[in-house]
């Protein structure tokens, strides 16, 4: 079950319950039982453990499609926001070419309101009287000359005002264009945020659908696979003691427990506020990288196609794993069949086998 950057419905099951299910359906298909109606979750009294856990399994297979469909419509989410901050500096570099143009053209006006006010105040010198206040031709000549240069001058002047004038109403013109496109990719954005709260309330309505029987076995289930994370923990901590290039990998096992939450990127960086660190998958691979002085679009596609890559064979801890083509999910390699990941709602950041997995799509590495 994957995804990056789905809803913030969380705390009403624990870390894990997504695995906890699947090995309840491991029991159902040794059982060899066949798989009933969404509707029959809500078990009547009497029934056995074989047909519990038959409805366990029709809510991971539920659970399962809404996963995949949230982990699309996240990533499709946070490239509108990539896209919506590319905008948003554009909008803000041509504001402040804007000022700048506006400046200018204050400057210009008070060149020829000034040279207009000289006129006005010694009156406008015609030919007439440059040629009775010359001592000869030559001094004529050059009096004409300056007359005639000080009025192509006024001229010019007029001449760029207009221009700079047709050039702030044409900076207009784009900047409203960009503005109508921003608000464009923000309703867009707004949309995908609706979409993705009303798939996490059917998600929620779906596990409080469990009977108190389910639960039950749930809670049994949920602690065997926590003393089995603790251990999968610990074997990562040991691989990487001597690990000599595993400064990443050890930085990103600090974060073990913190809660997932769709586009989370870290400290006080949680959409809802609900925590005080969050992360979603390509969240955590970007806050990490991002503390060695490398920049990652927070996008697991984006991370993948800006990735070097490497076989399975080259990995070495710290390079990212993707998962899905184009890539949903993302996580970061480890060693040994191990990878550390912000899996999916109601779960924390955990360290995986990567053999459990069977849709690796590629292995990518990034150097400063």
């Amino acid at each position: 079950m994957i995804a990056d950057g789905k809803g913030a419905m969380r705390n009403n099951h624990g870390p894990g319950t997504s695995r906890i299910v699947s090995v309840l359906l491991t029991l159902v298909v040794a059982a060899t039982l066949a798989i009933v109606p969404a509707a029959a979750v809500r078990a009547v009294p009497g029934e056995d453990i074989a047909s519990k856990s038959q409805q366990a399994a029709q809510v991971a297979q539920e659970i399962d499609a809404l996963d995949k469909e949230l982990a699309v419509a996240t990533e499709a989410y946070n490239r509108v926001k990539v896209d919506l901050d590319e905008v948003s500096a554009k909008v803000d570099a041509t504001r402040k070419k804007l000022d700048e143009i506006k400046q200018n053209l204050r400057e210009r006006r008070g060149v020829l309101n000034q040279r207009a006010l000289a006129l006005y105040k010694n009156g406008r010198t015609s030919m007439l009287e440059v040629l009775l206040n010359t001592k000869n031709f030559a001094d004529f000549l050059e009096r004409a000359d300056y007359v005639y240069r000080v009025a192509e001058s006024d001229a010019n002047l007029i001449s760029k005002i207009k221009t700079t004038r047709d050039s702030v109403a044409e900076l207009d013109r784009q900047l409203s264009e960009q503005q109508r496109q921003q608000e464009g990719l923000v309703e867009q954005e707004a949309a995908k945020k609706y979409q993705i709260e009303a798939k996490l309330s059917d998600r929620q309505n779906l596990l409080n659908g469990l009977n108190s029987d389910i639960q039950r076995l749930l809670a049994e289930q949920q602690q065997a696979q926590r003393a089995a994370d603790q251990a999968l923990d610990q074997q990562a901590q040991n691989t990487l003691v001597d690990a000599p290039e595993g400064g990443l990998a050890k930085t990103a096992l600090k974060y073990l427990g913190v809660p997932y939450h769709w586009a989370g990127a870290g400290p006080g960086q949680c959409p809802t506020g609900e925590h005080a660190i969050c992360f979603d998958c390509s969240g955590l691979t970007m806050y990490v990288y991002k503390l060695y002085g490398i920049s990652l679009p927070h996008n697991a596609a984006m991370q993948f196609n800006r990735a070097i890559k490497v076989t399975l064979q080259q990995a070495r801890a710290g390079d990212l794993v993707f998962f899905g083509m184009p890539p949903h999910h993302v996580g970061m390699y480890l060693g040994n069949d191990m990878f550390i990941q912000a899996p999916q709602t109601g779960d924390v950041v955990k360290v995986s086998k990567l053999s459990s997995r069977s849709d690796l799509s590629g292995i990518g590495r990034f150097t400063k």
